[in-house]
């Protein structure tokens, strides 16, 4: 069991968490053939986990990466051995496959997980998480439609919300993508604007975590840094909470208490690891590219609002879109890509939002 597993990550809430309402999730999943992509990841591993005890009719699993998606479906016959799974090695990127696949599984429901999400990262290869996030969303949205696709799911986040960082400009396009095809004949859309999930792959509680057990000194950008943080379990909840939501563009957010700075964060971690023991080294390093000190739930304009099923709010009051706009954005940094511009190019045209109306 890896240190991050070994952490009561509720605890560091400091709040009572959501439950799953299985009948809705039955509902919604049972009896259909459900795609999810990015399937292996840490998102997408206990939400295919999951979807599988829902029984739908069929689940396919989509992901590049060959190891994870072997384990992932060798452990998915112990779940629920009477659901047929197919594994398929593929990228997101590659529309003519997923058209393939789109079209021999017809699928009802598909979770759109695959993405790249490190922040900083995206600050050094706008062209590869532009690719990955804009054009795979594309191309899954493009097959979906051709598919008859009811409904595609997909975790955003709140980094979109007038974006300081290339991730979230990538995201907040998606975003855009999705809504656009909704009014426009193709799948209902879910959004879910993710917050900061404790314990996800590569995340900084992670991190954290495994240096307070091997004693080693933390690493913080900035000490008044405060975010909103949710569960794993939450995480999932969100997703399979929001594929059983009726509207046909709707954005989400987590009901996810109240922000918690990462100082908190960290002591409450030094409190669970090591208990009696001194509140871990840290150092400070200066915020990095793309960051700023909180993450909004919603922007200036927006508002949330409760719905019948429990961990996540709808967001209202959201500005309409410019279709043709959306669709020029794509193409711009589509041949942007193609033709290899810098990565400068890349990154103004993802920040440029003309396709938003007032």
């Amino acid at each position: 069991m890896s240190v991050s597993q070994e952490i009561d990550w509720a605890m560091l809430t400091g709040r009572d968490q959501p439950v799953l309402d299985e009948r809705a999730v039955a509902d919604a999943l049972h009896g259909r053939p459900v795609v999810v992509t990015g399937a292996a990841g840490s998102l997408g591993w206990p939400l295919s986990m999951a979807i599988a005890r829902a029984k739908p009719s069929r689940l396919v699993l989509l992901d590049w990466h060959e190891s994870s998606l072997f384990r992932l479906r060798q452990a998915l016959v112990n779940v629920a051995p009477d659901v047929p799974v197919q594994a398929v090695l593929g990228d997101v990127r590659d529309a003519t496959r997923l058209l393939r696949v789109f079209a021999a599984v017809r699928p009802a429901v598909v979770f759109h997980l695959a993405a790249y999400k490190h922040v900083p990262w995206g600050e050094e290869d706008p062209s590869a998480f532009a690719s990955v996030n804009v054009l795979g969303a594309h191309a899954v949205i493009g097959a979906a439609t051709a598919a008859g696709v009811a409904r595609i799911v997909y975790p955003s986040t709140d980094k979109a919300i007038d974006p300081p960082s290339l991730y979230g400009a990538t995201k907040r396009l998606v975003e855009a993508q999705l809504r656009v095809a909704a009014g426009s004949g193709g799948p209902a859309c879910t959004i879910v604007r993710f917050v900061n999930v404790l314990g996800s792959q590569g995340s900084a509680p992670e991190t954290f975590a495994r240096l307070i057990r091997q004693g080693e000194a933390l690493s913080v950008t900035d000490p008044a840094m405060r975010r909103y943080w949710i569960t794993p379990a939450h995480a999932t909840l969100l997703l399979l909470h929001g594929g059983c939501l009726s509207e046909d563009a709707v954005i989400v957010a987590p009901d996810a208490g109240d922000e918690i700075e990462v100082m908190e964060i960290v002591r409450r971690l030094g409190a669970q690891i090591a208990p009696g023991k001194p509140s871990p080294e840290v150092r400070v390093t200066g915020a990095r590219p793309g960051e700023r000190l909180a993450e909004p739930l919603v922007a200036p304009h927006e508002v949330l609002e409760r719905v019948p099923l429990p961990g996540l709010l709808a967001v209202r009051a959201i500005r309409s879109l410019d279709a043709r706009a959306v669709g020029a954005a794509v193409g711009s940094v589509a041949h942007l890509l193609s033709v290899g511009a810098t990565d400068d190019a890349v990154r103004n045209a993802l920040f440029t939002d003309t396709w938003t109306l007032q």
